[in-house]
């Protein structure tokens, strides 16, 4: 009996020690794996992304500006003063129409007395008609000759009187009015009744409707090289509240250096792959409903093949000096479960959109590229996805 009593006490202790055994290891794995996930919850997060196929669509949108193709300033080159203004800003006129009327009571007055003096040598002429009729009446042949060279000479003045005076009535009729020169459309009006010409700048600016409006606009070169003179562009035209679908063509390109935006044109819808590089490009329209000022809005589109290659966010993509590399996640199995470790992968990069990069060579379809993190990541650092 005191022997089965022994063993029955043994047993119990077996049984304790086991008890507490798995105690501890399940207190020991359940420690392990807390302490395990406290560090996993420490680790910086980050969000990933695989590239995809498919073609780089580059979109860019920017607004101008429409001019006239020809405009010219007129004014009065003598200063006269202003008479009357005939037209406004936005009439339209037809060629040889009077826009302005001017007055010069001093050139008026120097006319007449131009023309006073005249009649009065054409009278004297008259005079030395009748003495040289009279000398040689009288045998006088002395006096004959002397008043015949006297008539010579006074034909000789009245005939440069004659031509003054045409030149002062002709340039006083050119001077009297400002026609239009071509058929157009009225820009600008400085002038103002009663004061000279040209006292606010030019008197009236007028727009040649005959040759078409124009505008110039700055392409950023991912586009702009890629166009050409005589080209074709689709834009859009503001006129009157409402838009004019027009189609213009490219007269000129110019590369030119700079940053890209609104220091340049109006309204550039500015994307981040804009370069200091771009093209000023000037285009052409024709069309009878839009006039200068009227807003020109650009959209062009051009989509370019990623041959083996993948599209990658821009976010992704990071550089060391000329170096470009974008950051993936190695997955690392262990007892523990898995982990995800940091890797820095060196690629080579082809075109960009402002939103996308196309990789050529470095990454694949299936790795896992890092797009944005918590906190700055290093080669070879655990991380939490």
């Amino acid at each position: 009996m005191a022997t089965g009593f022994t063993e029955a006490l043994d047993a119990r202790k077996k049984r304790n020690i086991a008890w507490l055994s798995g105690l501890f290891f399940s207190l020991l794995l359940f420690l392990t794996l807390a302490s395990n996930t406290l560090l996993t919850l420490h680790l910086p997060k980050v969000r990933t992304e695989q590239g995809r196929e498919g073609a780089l669509v580059t979109t860019w949108r920017g607004t101008a500006r429409l001019m006239p193709r020809q405009h010219i300033d007129l004014s009065n080159k003598a200063e006269w003063f202003i008479k009357k203004v005939h037209v406004k800003e936005g009439d339209r006129v037809a060629q040889g129409q009077t826009l302005i009327t001017y007055e010069n009571p001093a050139a008026a007055q120097e006319i007449l007395d131009v023309q006073a003096g005249l009649a009065q040598q054409r009278l004297s002429l008259v005079d030395l008609q009748d003495a040289y009729i009279e000398a040689v009446q009288n045998n006088d042949e002395i006096q004959a000759r002397r008043t015949k060279r006297d008539l010579e000479r006074a034909r000789l003045a009245i005939g440069v009187h004659e031509r003054k005076l045409s030149t002062m009535q002709s340039e006083a009729s050119d001077r009297r009015r400002i026609i239009a020169p071509f058929d157009g459309v009225v820009t600008k009006v400085h002038a103002v009744p009663q004061l000279p010409s040209g006292s606010g700048g030019p008197d009236i600016s007028l727009a040649n409707t005959q040759q078409g409006y124009q505008f110039e606009i700055i392409i950023p070169d991912a586009i702009g090289l890629k166009l050409r003179t005589e080209e074709k562009m689709n834009v859009e035209i503001e006129h009157e509240g409402a838009k004019v679908p027009v189609e213009g063509i490219i007269t000129e390109i110019r590369p030119m250096t700079g940053d890209v935006g609104t220091s340049f044109q109006e309204g550039s819808e500015g994307n981040a792959y804009q370069m200091a590089s771009s093209q000023q490009v000037v285009v052409k329209v024709q069309h009878p409903n839009v006039q200068a000022n009227d807003l020109v809005s650009v959209e062009l589109t051009q989509s370019e093949k990623t041959d083996g290659g993948i599209l990658v966010s821009n976010q992704a993509i990071h550089r060391e000096g000329k170096n470009s590399y974008v950051l993936v996640i190695d997955e690392r199995s262990g007892p523990l479960g898995n982990t995800f470790i940091v890797r820095k992968a060196p690629v080579q990069l082809g075109g960009t959109n402002g939103q996308e990069t196309l990789v050529l060579q470095g990454v694949s379809m299936k790795d896992r590229i890092i797009v944005e993190s918590s906190e700055p990541l290093i080669e070879g650092q655990r991380v939490r996805v």
